[in-house]
């Protein structure tokens, strides 16, 4: 009888001792896991950090780029106007003097003379104001394609995925989930059994 008992001790003690080691052995492998999946995570997100940087970058070059391309095409429409201003006045002024010339050779002067000249101004000045207002046009165009360039990049930014940080504690229970049986959770009931004085008695 005395052997028996020495064996059923023996026995039990060996349990335990499995079911120790088989605990630690779920301890390690769950933390195994949960190292795994958070550094997991956070090179995910270190990743989506790198390409959010990289697109917000390229998102800004190409803002530069466009506006570099308005600023000298504003500066090519200043010059080009200035020149068509230019171009015009002193057409004005030949026309005047031919105007003049051709009335002197021909013995005209006074009210007729003047009402030439006048005319002559007149032209110019009509085609100044159509020449302006086109300019003015154009340059409003140029401006709408500049805010829509600052739209766009606006857009593209804001556009970015979130970068996500690691959950600690969904990973924790994700991985956890995975280790609970009905031993751990004997275990858990008995353990607090003991620490709270239990329910049942």
């Amino acid at each position: 009888m005395c052997v028996a008992s020495n064996n059923a001790s023996a026995g039990s003690q060996g349990s335990t001792a499995s079911d120790e080691v088989d605990s630690n052995i779920g301890g390690i492998m769950m933390a195994a896991q949960l190292a795994s999946s958070y550094l997991g995570q956070q090179s995910a997100t270190e990743l989506q950090q790198i390409r959010n940087d990289a697109l917000e970058k390229s998102a800004q070059r190409a803002l530069k780029i466009d506006q570099g391309i308005l600023l000298r095409r504003t500066q090519q429409e200043r010059e080009a106007y200035a020149q068509s201003n230019f171009d015009l006045q002193r057409r004005a002024m030949e026309l005047e003097a031919t105007a003049n010339v051709s009335a002197g050779e021909a013995g005209v002067s006074g009210i007729s003379v003047e009402a030439l000249t006048s005319n002559i101004r007149r032209q110019a000045g009509e085609v100044g104001v159509r020449s302006k207002k086109s300019y003015e046009n154009r340059l409003d165009s140029l401006e709408d394609s500049h805010t829509k360039s600052v739209q766009n990049m606006v857009a593209r930014i804001q556009g970015l995925p979130p970068v996500t940080q690691p959950n600690l504690l969904a990973i924790a229970l994700n991985v956890g989930s995975q280790y609970i049986t009905a031993d751990n959770i004997a275990s858990a009931d008995a353990w607090f059994d003991d620490t709270f004085g239990g329910t049942n008695g």
